[in-house]
């Protein structure tokens, strides 16, 4: 997760600040400079927070919901003990336009977000974004893990820690070191030779660690589960 203390992002600040609008009398949101990513979006995605909210039995499990905040519909699920999970979604009431996307997952029953898109004239905001992407090859998997633009970084490095379950077997401690370019780091994965009739799971971590201009030393995690279907699946 960001380091909320050691880091602000100007653009986050600046495309979220209309969600904030409606919360600035309330005492535990009205110093934004000291929130991090993943308070900002829990503001806005927050069900105490949202009016007019509507809420649809998917299963036993699972429901969505539906409800506004300031400008903003959102949209997103809950499970049966009201946490978040999955992508979230905030549309512009007027335009009608995509505004964010965040994913939450639950770690120990504990809510986070783990990916969060912005846009930014109907397209994807790739310097402020924390999200990541995968293609699958003849004999690998290419992921790229995109983190939000920090000008005062002076030194970062990245790694996918992972362990991966393929024919009933598991194999762990794996560890892909990532090519940087930009905010964009690449790793690759290879498959195995026999991969056409099995599915191939991976589980595990991408992890940046930065160093700042003021000496401060920060992180950037998105935890990723994946299947790969075999070459010769739909």
């Amino acid at each position: 997760m960001q380091n909320g203390k050691n880091m602000t992002n100007k653009l986050i600040l600046l495309y979220l600040f209309l969600f904030f609008v409606s919360c600035k009398k309330n005492e535990e949101t009205k110093n934004y400079k000291d929130l991090n990513s993943t308070e900002y979006f829990s503001i806005a995605t927050n069900l105490k927070n949202l009016k007019k909210i509507e809420k649809l039995k998917i299963n036993d499990s699972l429901f969505k919901i539906k409800g506004q905040f300031s400008i903003y519909e959102i949209k997103g699920q809950i499970n049966k003990n009201n946490k978040r999970i999955g992508w979230w979604e905030a549309t512009d009431n007027n335009t009608k336009e995509l505004v964010a996307k965040l994913e939450y997952k639950l770690i120990d029953k504990k809510e986070f977000v783990n990916q969060y898109i912005l846009f930014e004239n109907k397209k994807i905001d790739t310097l402020s974004s924390k999200f990541y992407s995968l293609k699958k090859k003849v004999n690998s998997v290419s992921y790229r893990f995109y983190i939000p633009n920090q000008l005062k970084k002076i030194r970062s490095e990245g790694k996918l820690n992972y362990r991966y379950s393929f024919q009933g077997k598991e194999y762990r401690h794996l560890e892909s070191k990532a090519v940087k370019n930009k905010n964009i780091f690449e790793c690759e994965i290879s498959l195995p030779k026999n991969i056409d009739d099995n599915d191939f799971i991976i589980q595990g971590g991408f992890w940046e660690m930065f160093q700042l201009e003021n000496g401060g030393i920060g992180a950037n995690d998105i935890y990723v589960l994946d299947t790969i279907q075999g070459n010769t699946k739909k």
